[in-house]
């Protein structure tokens, strides 16, 4: 294969650009793209040259994940991964992802995530599914809650050029107290506060509300959109939610009902929200909250696995002995001794007998929590070697709060 792996310069980001609209399927507008090289990190970039011709696409994002324990870790997050359709089946895909691993290791980052366009791709190349969220709807007729909010701060509605001062801030604290949360660079914020027409997909700009426990308190916010929709002349807007954080349940109660009280309209459509959303449960009826859709979002491939396990807590005392199966990164080929507590953690290579015998994919699923290695047990996809030993795994790894991630990349 005379397919070269390289780094590109900003003065090559348009054909950069046009082979992913190609693999995609899509088309830019000139903003889209103007915002996109704002926040690409040209220095993590890759790119398949056929000649001088770009084949094939990729890059990194520099982030920080919040591990259980709430102890975080560098992350190269992979992002514009495309190949032309004239160049399948040619290893250029799996030349990249190697070309990203080296990449990230350099940078001394125990991992790699991302968002998988297909989800039958990404689990050969030692990535597992490792969060997932919901999309719920509810008729705002019937979103009574159970109980009041008790909480006496007040809402304000932020003037757009307040956004990117305020609300970054607010991200930050919630996003060290969620595993499974990622970092936003200010470029990412900066845009985010600009809102340009190719974000908004048709709806209004974004509005955003925060909550004031206090004299320059903040400890929630919430940002959402309007689609109108009058029907026969009736007010019924869809009011789209994309981000609701409460750092307080006082917080949380005050912008649910500021969301669900909403004047004109007739739906809330909640995106990227945890799969058992604790808003049911503020429901007198629960049953009103329709789930519209689950799906899987960060997917997490270890990269130096002894470092990786020993940098996250666990939640009960243990002491686990893993075989695992990594053909793609030999360091991590073998069994490991894992002792781990929620005060800290140490991962060695070691020859004891084995507890457990997985892949580095599945590996990655029960990382932070999120996946059950019972269920992957059940599924054939790990082995428990040493009886008592998946049980004492399940309660190491569990997570409370349960993983989670809102950040698209």
């Amino acid at each position: 294969m005379d397919i070269e792996i390289r780094a590109i310069t900003p003065e090559q980001s348009l054909p950069f650009a046009e082979v992913m609209a190609t693999a995609f399927g899509e088309s830019f507008t000139e903003e889209e793209l103007a915002d996109h090289d704002r926040w690409f990190e040209y220095d993590r970039s890759m790119a398949a040259f056929d000649g001088d011709r770009i084949v094939g696409t990729g890059g990194a994002y520099s982030m920080d994940l919040t591990l259980p324990g709430l102890t975080t870790v560098p992350m190269g997050g992979l992002t514009a991964i495309a190949v032309l359709p004239t160049y399948r089946r040619r290893g250029i895909l799996r030349a990249m992802i190697n070309y990203h691993f080296d990449e990230a290791e350099g940078r001394g980052e125990l991992l790699s995530g991302l968002g998988a366009s297909e989800s039958v791709i990404y689990g050969r190349f030692g990535y597992g599914m490792a969060t997932f969220s919901a999309e719920y709807e509810i008729d705002r007729r019937h979103s009574a809650f159970l109980h009041p909010p008790a909480g006496d701060g007040r809402l304000r509605l932020l003037e757009p050029e307040e956004t990117a001062k305020i609300v970054p801030p607010v991200y930050d604290r919630y996003r060290r107290a969620q595993p499974g949360e990622l970092s936003r660079p200010q470029a990412w914020w900066d845009t985010y506060a600009r809102d340009p027409d190719w974000m908004r997909q048709g709806a209004s700009r974004h509005y955003d509300v925060v909550y004031e426990s206090g004299p320059g308190r903040v400890d929630g916010w919430v940002s959402y959109r309007v689609e109108n929709r009058w029907p026969s002349g009736l007010a019924s807007n869809v009011i789209k939610v994309r981000m609701l954080v409460g750092l307080t349940p006082e917080a949380e109660a005050a912008l649910w009902r500021y969301i669900l009280d909403l004047d004109l309209a007739g739906t809330v459509k909640l995106f990227d929200r945890p799969v058992d959303d604790p808003v049911r449960w503020r429901l007198a009826d629960p049953r009103r909250l329709r789930v519209a859709d689950v799906g899987d979002h960060l997917w997490v491939r270890l990269l130096d696995l002894p470092g990786a396990l020993a940098a996250r807590r666990y939640a009960v005392e243990g002491t686990l002995v893993l075989e695992v199966t990594d053909p793609l990164r030999p360091r991590n080929q073998g069994r490991f001794r894992l002792e781990g507590g929620p005060d800290g953690a140490v991962c060695e290579p070691t020859r004891a007998e084995p507890d457990l015998a997985l892949d580095v994919a599945d590996v990655g699923a029960a990382y932070l929590g999120g996946t059950s290695l019972v269920s992957l047990a059940r599924a054939e996809r790990v082995a428990e070697l040493t009886p008592g030993a998946l049980l004492r795994a399940e309660r190491m790894f569990a997570t409370v709060p349960p993983p989670f991630c809102t950040t698209h990349f």
